[in-house]
C-alpha cells in the first residue's frame, strides 16, 4: 500500500507580477492518511530523531569546515556562468580567511527572471557567508539562478584558495 502525506504550506517566499511565478517551501506534515496509527508514529518518531541527528552532525560537520577553509584576503571575481536564462557572475570579498560578502556582478534582465533573482540571490548570499563555500540549497522556482551564481561563485571561491 503506497503511503500518501498531507503537507502544509508554510510560507509564501514571492509572487511575481505573472501568474505563474508562485515561490513555495513545503513542509511535511505529522499526520499521515493511513489509518495504522501506532506504527506510522514510531516511524514518524523515529525520522524526527533521525532529523536531529542530522542536523547536529551536519552542523558539526558545516562548523569544521569553517575552521579548515580559509581562503586568501582580497576581492575575487568568479567567471560568467552561462544559464538558459542568461549570464551570472559574482565577485567575494574575503576578510579574515573567511567569505564577508558575494556581490553580484551580472545576471539576466528580463522582467520574469528580475523577479524571481529579487528573491533568490539575497538567500544564496547569505547561505554562501553561513556555509563559507559554494555548498547551499536551492530555493525553489530559482534554478537557472542556483546554477549561474554557485558556478560564478565556485570559480571566484577557486581563485581565492
Amino acid at each position: 500500500m503506497s503511503k500518501i502525506k498531507k503537507t502544509a504550506l508554510i510560507g509564501v517566499v514571492g509572487a511575481s507580477a505573472l501568474t505563474a511565478g508562485y515561490y513555495t517551501f513545503v513542509k511535511p506534515s505529522t499526520q499521515s492518511l493511513t489509518t495504522n496509527s501506532t506504527p506510522q508514529n514510531t516511524k514518524q518518531e523515529a525520522q524526527k530523531e533521525s532529523k536531529k541527528t542530522k542536523s547536529t552532525s551536519t552542523n558539526t560537520t558545516s562548523s569544521l569546515g569553517k575552521e579548515n577553509v580559509t581562503y586568501k584576503d582580497g576581492t575575487y571575481t568568479g567567471g560568467v556562468t552561462k544559464t538558459n536564462v542568461g549570464n551570472f557572475q559574482v565577485s567575494v570579498d574575503i576578510q579574515g580567511g573567511k567569505i564577508a560578502n558575494v556581490n553580484v556582478l551580472l545576471q539576466p534582465n528580463e522582467e520574469f527572471s528580475q523577479s524571481i533573482n529579487k528573491t533568490a540571490l539575497p538567500k544564496y548570499v547569505e547561505e554562501a557567508i553561513v556555509a563559507q563555500s559554494s555548498d547551499i540549497a536551492l530555493v525553489s522556482g530559482a534554478s537557472e539562478t542556483f546554477e549561474g551564481f554557485k558556478g560564478s561563485l565556485q570559480d571566484a571561491l577557486n581563485k581565492a584558495k
